[in-house]
């Protein structure tokens, strides 16, 4: 398997990481108006999730989704960390903790990770070892959703504390 199929592997996981930490947030939110740049989110999420899967599968048809600290490994200690991140917020909602504060953990994380998500995809991927100009471009598209995300983060958070 090569490093850019593996890669694509464990940005797939860290968005099935993601939406489920946006699953459990939905489930404890109330506020209905809130639930719907949620459920925005967790539906493109989802999208960036099968994306990626399926970009990982034109390099490699037998990949299968990776674990954590198999991407620590094959990607690197931002994916390994992000995944753990998310694990610690989804077990912050399990545990009953403030939505108001895992959202605002999520937006220094999204910020961070999209940032990243840039500077490594764009970077190291796409730049040196991504030849397929539709597959650059699917790439783009998702670094704009997750910047889109943030936006929608902050809001929810403004919109949470006025209910």
């Amino acid at each position: 398997m090569d490093f850019s199929s593996k890669y694509y592997a464990c940005l797939a996981l860290l968005e099935d990481e993601t939406a489920k930490l946006y699953e459990k947030l939905i489930d404890r939110c109330e506020e209905n108006l809130l639930k719907l740049f949620l459920l925005n989110i967790l539906y493109e999420t989802r999208k960036h999730k099968e994306l990626l899967f399926q970009i990982a599968n034109l390099k490699n048809k037998r990949l299968q989704l990776s674990d954590v600290e198999e991407c620590g490994k094959e990607a690197g200690y931002l994916i390994k960390e992000s995944l753990k991140n998310i694990q610690f917020l989804k077990m912050q909602i399990e545990q009953g903790g403030s939505i108001i504060d895992v959202m605002k953990k999520l937006i220094d994380f999204e910020e961070s990770v999209s940032e990243e998500y840039l500077i490594m995809i764009h970077g190291k991927v796409l730049k040196r070892s991504e030849s397929d100009p539709v597959v650059k471009e699917i790439v783009k598209y998702i670094a704009d959703d997750e910047r889109r995300h943030i936006h929608l983060l902050k809001l929810s958070c403004k919109l949470f504390k006025k209910v």
